[in-house]
């Protein structure tokens, strides 16, 4: 549930003349438009493939329900200075469907950001009938899903990393921090070195996996298969069919400028799966998970072999959002946390049973399960 960053906090004045609405395929050309005038235009992609995420996005995927529509604000003259993007997920809590939402696009034009209408975009979701709604919140976002009775999860909103060449991963942070390139250059043959000459046993280096489990290309057979049986053990989990998982493949695949998307099962010795991750694979960067799984009692080896894909695929470190029972094998592995600035997992249920679920770690959430994949 992004908003632009950095804007002045004002007073909110009443509604300009208008409403909420669902938002109507036809309002797409508009929709696209304001996106480029709150978010301005991506990098890497045109105008016609923006277009195309934004429509797979607000009307392509395959949980259409009339009754959890995205939403946009439309004044009297027709023009849509608001939106927000809903997408319904099936989730499950106790083995008992509920209807879920992950939000996206949040957006008000900047005219009327002083305005009332993020407020009713945001009021009019949270009246819905879903049982649940998952937001990433950023500053007035944040603050106002918590004013309309919404929660954060402290746990969820952690991020963790693991240094996989410590030397050349401390460059590239300093290089995101404005280091100047020729520096970079210069000083890139030095933590090569260092990096090679680091011993594992000071903890600079993942430890090889063992043989005891052995890892192998994931396929959306094996993908659903182990979410119908590792996810089982949290009490609230999503539910993915067929259609669903090819629909987030082919979005992962869309995404750009984060690397090369693999998808690894880890099975033990019978074939049977221990775990699995699917991440982008970022050479000479930080590679950045977006679901892991595990058995519990095979976390700490399934990590294993993500870190030994990562770093035999020229990765410097490997980073993902927390999922709270995988803390205890993270530490161990000589993983770090931290927050990113000043983006926060928030929910709103009004189902006890949801919010201590996901209070407690027992959530099966992953970025999938969230905006994150969703972004541009």
């Amino acid at each position: 549930m992004l908003s632009r960053p950095g804007a002045r906090a004002e007073l909110p004045r009443a509604h300009p003349a208008g409403r909420v609405r669902p938002l109507d395929e036809s309002d797409l050309p508009q929709v696209v438009s304001l996106y480029r005038e709150v978010f301005g235009d991506p990098e890497h992609l045109s105008p016609r493939e923006l277009a195309g995420w934004l429509e797979a996005i607000l009307c392509r995927h395959p949980w259409h329900d009339d009754e959890l529509p995205s939403l946009v604000w439309e004044t009297d003259d027709g023009r849509i200075t608001g939106c927000l993007g809903v997408q319904p997920r099936t989730m499950s809590l106790g083995g008992r469907p509920i209807r879920a939402v992950v939000t996206h696009t949040f957006m008000v034009a900047p005219g009327s950001r002083a305005t009332l209408t993020g407020v009713a975009l945001a009021r009019s979701l949270l009246n819905g009938r879903q049982d649940l709604c998952i937001a990433e919140g950023v500053g007035a976002s944040r603050r106002l899903m918590e004013g309309l009775g919404g929660s954060v999860s402290l746990l969820h909103s952690l991020r963790w990393t693991r240094p996989l060449r410590p030397a050349r991963y401390l460059l590239s942070y300093f290089e995101r921090r404005g280091l100047p390139a020729a520096a970079g250059r210069a000083l890139a043959p030095l933590c090569a070195a260092a990096d090679a000459l680091t011993p594992a046993a000071l903890g600079a280096l993942p430890c090889p996996p063992g043989n005891r489990l052995t890892r192998a290309p994931l396929d959306s057979g094996s993908w659903k298969a182990g979410l119908d049986d590792l996810a089982r053990l949290r009490a609230l989990r999503p539910g993915y069919d067929a259609a669903a998982l090819r629909w987030l493949n082919a979005l992962l695949d869309r995404r750009r400028g984060l690397g090369t998307l693999r998808r690894m099962v880890v099975r033990d010795r019978e074939g049977k799966a221990a775990g699995w991750f699917v991440y982008y694979l970022r050479r000479g960067g930080v590679s950045e998970v977006v679901q892991l799984a595990s058995d519990p009692g095979a976390t700490g080896e399934v990590l294993d072999h993500l870190f030994e894909d990562a770093r035999q695929g020229g990765s410097v470190a490997v980073r993902g959002a927390l999922d709270p029972p995988h803390f205890t094998a993270l530490v161990k592995k000589g993983c770090v946390f931290h927050h990113d600035g000043d983006r926060w997992f928030v929910f709103h249920s009004r189902r006890p049973g949801v919010i201590d679920a996901i209070l407690r770690g027992d959530a099966f959430i992953s970025r999938l399960e969230g905006e994150w994949c969703l972004v541009l």
